[in-house]
């Protein structure tokens, strides 16, 4: 088997979430970064800058070196488009639902800061969708069509999705389980459309909703933010 675009997207998402998750999980980084334990601004800052350049730009680097591959489409069309608004009018209602768990409000939203502006909520917004950006371009982009040339439609979806929910473990088994049908869901649309867009867009929609409801939820006088 001799595909680099396959066996370096593996090793990056794998291999390379090892190493994210050692940098971004490390006390030693998070109090160099963030000393002041009421604001982890920069740590989460650093954890999505980590992301986008394991994720994002090494694998595309070694990727169009090795093997001439080159970056996968982000074109929108109608059926994109179409998918991307059924998809937003599922998500937004259950992050909306979603946001006043315990559960959830224990993690998100992941900037733990006691007060909120436009800035930082325009900053935390910016780093969340190149971070997503490089998340999805490695999963749903190198990885899932690197894999259709090796192996048939539903083992490769059935790895992709394998990875992805191992990856969001160390956030609780709660999402890692609900990795499964959403990576699912998102493979098959995106072999569908031919490109990233739907599967970018869900991510962003997911990500952001659940942040600013979250957030919101947080902050009623019976639900502050933890510190």
């Amino acid at each position: 088997m001799h595909n680099p675009a396959f066996i370096i997207s593996v090793i990056f998402s794998t291999i390379g979430y090892v190493c994210y998750l050692a940098i971004t999980s490390s006390d030693k980084v998070r109090k160099r970064v963030s000393p002041d334990q009421t604001d982890n601004v920069n740590h989460i800052l650093l954890q999505r800058l980590t992301g986008i350049l394991i994720f994002g730009l090494l694998p595309s680097i070694l990727i169009i070196c090795f093997s001439g591959t080159d970056l996968i489409s982000l074109s929108m069309n109608k059926e994109s488009l179409f998918w991307i608004l059924i998809l937003s009018l599922v998500i937004i209602p259950m992050s909306y639902l979603n946001s006043k768990s315990p559960d959830n409000l224990a993690q998100y939203p992941q900037i733990r800061n006691a007060s909120w502006n436009a800035g930082l909520i325009a900053v935390s917004a910016l780093s969340w969708i190149a971070y997503l950006l490089a998340y999805e371009l490695l999963f749903r982009g190198f990885l899932l069509f690197s894999s259709l040339e090796l192996l048939d439609y539903w083992p490769a979806i059935l790895l992709n999705t394998g990875i992805y929910s191992i990856v969001h473990y160390p956030k609780g088994m709660k999402e890692a389980l609900g990795a499964v049908p959403f990576g699912i869901i998102i493979c098959v649309l995106t072999i569908k459309t031919g490109g990233l867009l739907v599967a970018f867009s869900a991510h962003i929609i997911m990500a952001l909703s659940n942040e600013w409801f979250s957030l919101y939820a947080a902050n009623q006088p019976s639900n502050q933010v933890t510190k």
